[in-house]
């Protein structure tokens, strides 16, 4: 998704201004993204929901049938749902690790090929300092401010996904399944490599694990993946 990833610094991107481009064509060669616990009800509404097998639980929406190809983004780069994930919306910006940074330490970084980003036009990324105040370097801008502040509460949410979904681990409820798809009669894909949540395990699980998930807003997102799963038909579309 990021082609050019670069340091967020004044010095290589203080002319630079921020756009309100519409165009996914960035999320093109995606056929699944992550997403976060208080997203889950909504992004349901549109996307399958699945958990890739792996040693962490993590619930992502898919958004195609192959690898390689979104099939939500038009060839005009238009969003072909009514729900951007927040792992998309945080573009061009991301989160990364500075160089002898350590492992705790997190830069603000961009895709300096996003077509999000130009010279002209838009909000710029730096505000320049005052006149007379030449010794002054620019200084973050509010577009930038609030790039930080929406991947802060984004890194913050997806360190905590994993949390969250461990119930459903600790109770055995996540089963792996393959899944064929079909147009007509002619087979177009097999989704291989998911878990998906068993209902019928769920349904056997005592009233007091079932009251506790209930309170702790897990059995909603149960049943939105479930729900979610009648969307594989968009895949095709």
């Amino acid at each position: 998704m990021f082609k050019q990833l670069e340091i967020l610094s004044a010095e290589q991107h203080g002319h630079l201004k921020l756009t309100a481009v519409e165009d996914f064509r960035f999320t093109a060669e995606l056929s699944q993204a992550p997403i976060v616990f208080d997203e889950i009800v909504e992004a349901a509404k549109h996307f399958p929901i699945v958990f890739p097998t792996g040693a962490q639980i993590r619930p992502v929406v898919l958004l195609g049938l192959n690898r390689g190809r979104n099939s939500f983004v038009a060839d005009d780069g238009r969003w072909r749902a009514g729900y951007v994930p927040a792992y998309l919306r945080r573009y061009p910006f991301v989160f990364g690790h500075s160089p002898g940074g350590g492992s705790e330490r997190l830069t603000v970084m961009l895709d300096r090929k996003a077509p999000h980003l130009d010279a002209v036009d838009g909000r710029p990324l730096f505000d320049k300092p005052d006149q007379g105040k030449d010794g002054e370097r620019p200084v973050m801008g509010r577009v930038v401010h609030d790039a930080v502040a929406f991947l802060t509460r984004y890194q913050e949410a997806a360190d905590a996904i994993a949390q969250q979904m461990a119930p459903l681990v600790e109770q055995d409820v996540l089963v792996e399944r393959d899944l064929e798809m079909y147009m007509g009669r002619r087979r177009a894909n097999r989704i291989t490599g998911m878990r998906v949540i068993d209902r019928e395990r769920v349904m056997a699980l005592d009233d007091d694990i079932l009251a506790r998930w209930s309170r702790d807003g897990l059995l909603e997102i149960v049943h939105a993946h479930w729900q979610s799963l009648t969307n594989f038909k968009r895949l095709t579309g």
